[in-house]
């Protein structure tokens, strides 16, 4: 991946968390291709051959081991945040960023680029967002509000700071919006609601981009970015790509009132900060088997798995089925020169290999 500007992270230092991850493993080779000199933090050795041998320097441990964290970034021009372990609760995600952060200033971090999220918003995701947008409201999630912390205790904190604020990320790899929904399609139909709401998502590769814009931008202060694609687009657009793709899978509309009608009433109270059980599961069957070995084996035994399943939105899918608002990416594009280079097309075009090998085409 070649950028405009990131040729100024020529011979530096980049400490980067969460690197095996979705966005890790598209992020690391994009910085060495850079001229950066890259660290990256595992929590086991499960990665670290391949690392090594394409020149990264690996460093084992946990995130809120902070004395030896703190070790580990002394000289470090940038530390790049990507992790968040889904299947901890996010209580124990949010200790483990505090470690990071207090380790980072004392050991004199020039800046921090932190992945966050859109949910932050208090208008997530039925209204138009920019980076003035309020984040006032306390409540939601816990994922949500342990992003929010973060940002909050970044802002506050010592060193310069780039906080990334990426819609619906997709791309090869994407459990959420790229691996869920083919699996549901390869299950049967995906229910969309009548009239269907807009998808702001933004490609893998175009996140990345921004990650490094946001690693070499001069006179950094504590700022905010919104990173999202070229244009929103429908997510019949989306799944009905990756159904072309796949070979499998149809959309039914169904009027969405219809829809919010068959929802079970909506609980308000407050959200259990507890993973659900199928996370407990596949996290510890991870760590007996490891990451590649147990996801081969979902895709096996989904592939002989009825076809003929309708999947229907919860509450939370069809609000952000029937969504209209749109986040504006006006600031990243001025300040940090972002220029998303993947609309649908091309987001799906730059899926296909990985899909079709994914569904044995």
């Amino acid at each position: 991946m070649n950028i405009s500007g990131s040729e100024h992270l020529g011979g530096k230092t980049v400490f980067v968390t969460g690197a095996t991850g979705f966005i890790g493993r598209r992020l690391v080779p994009a910085l060495l291709n850079s001229g950066a000199k890259v660290t990256v933090l595992l929590r086991s050795r499960h990665g670290a051959r391949a690392l090594e041998a394409s020149g990264v320097h690996v460093v084992t441990g946990a995130m809120n081991d902070r004395t030896a964290i703190e070790t580990a970034l002394h000289g470090q021009s940038v530390l790049i945040h990507l992790a968040y372990d889904m299947r901890a609760p996010a209580a124990r995600n949010l200790d483990a960023f505090e470690a990071l952060k207090s380790a980072a200033e004392a050991a004199g971090v020039g800046r921090i680029v932190h992945v966050s999220s859109i949910v932050v918003y208090d208008g997530w995701p039925q209204e138009n967002l920019t980076e003035q947008s309020a984040t006032t409201n306390p409540g939601g999630t816990p994922y949500r509000q342990a992003k929010l912390a973060m940002e909050q205790a970044l802002i506050q904190g010592k060193c310069p700071v780039a906080i990334l604020q990426p819609t619906l990320v997709y791309g090869p790899g994407s459990m959420l919006w790229t691996d869920r929904l083919t699996d549901w399609l390869a299950g049967g139909t995906v229910v969309l609601p009548e009239p269907e709401g807009i998808c702001n998502g933004v490609f893998v590769d175009d996140l990345v981009q921004a990650l490094l814009r946001a690693s070499v931008i001069d006179d950094l202060g504590r700022e905010r970015f919104i990173i999202s694609g070229p244009e929103p687009f429908a997510w019949s657009g989306l799944i009905g790509g990756y159904a072309e793709i796949i070979g499998r899978g149809a959309i039914r509309h169904v009027p969405v009132r219809r829809l919010r009608d068959s929802l079970p009433p909506e609980d308000t109270g407050e959200i259990p900060d507890t993973p659900p059980l199928a996370a407990r599961v596949s996290a510890t069957a991870r760590a007996w088997i490891g990451r590649e070995r147990f996801e081969s084996l979902v895709r096996r035994l989904k592939r002989h798995l009825p076809s003929d399943a309708e999947v229907y939105p919860d509450r939370y899918m069809l609000d952000l089925y029937s969504a209209t608002g749109r986040c504006r990416i006006d600031h990243a594009r001025t300040r940090l020169g972002y220029a998303p280079a993947h609309d649908l097309k091309a987001g799906l075009a730059a899926t296909r290999a990985y899909l079709e090998s994914r569904y044995g085409k």
